[in-house]
């Protein structure tokens, strides 16, 4: 059997503006969200993980938690469930 090597990156810390860029876009979702998709759960845990991300500096957590709220809302509008909120 082959071993397989592994490649180990060394984690990358974002610069101030690019912890800015990133938190402005997060924030095209978050502001006025309509009511109905504010109160899921999963919008709820959406916001906490970028939250605690974004206070700890903890990158992949921050895009991760970014991702999800992105496919969320971006399901919530394809079901019909609302209007899309954000440009």
């Amino acid at each position: 059997m082959r071993k397989r090597r592994i490649i180990v990156r060394k984690r990358s810390r974002w610069t101030a503006d690019e912890w800015e860029r990133e938190w402005g876009f997060a924030m095209t979702r978050i502001e006025s969200v309509p009511a109905l998709v504010e109160q899921q759960p999963i919008f709820q845990d959406c916001l906490t993980v970028v939250d605690g991300a974004f206070v700890g500096g903890n990158r992949l957590r921050f895009e991760l938690g970014l991702s999800a709220l992105i496919d969320f809302c971006t399901d919530i509008v394809s079901t019909g469930g609302c209007e899309q909120w954000w440009d």
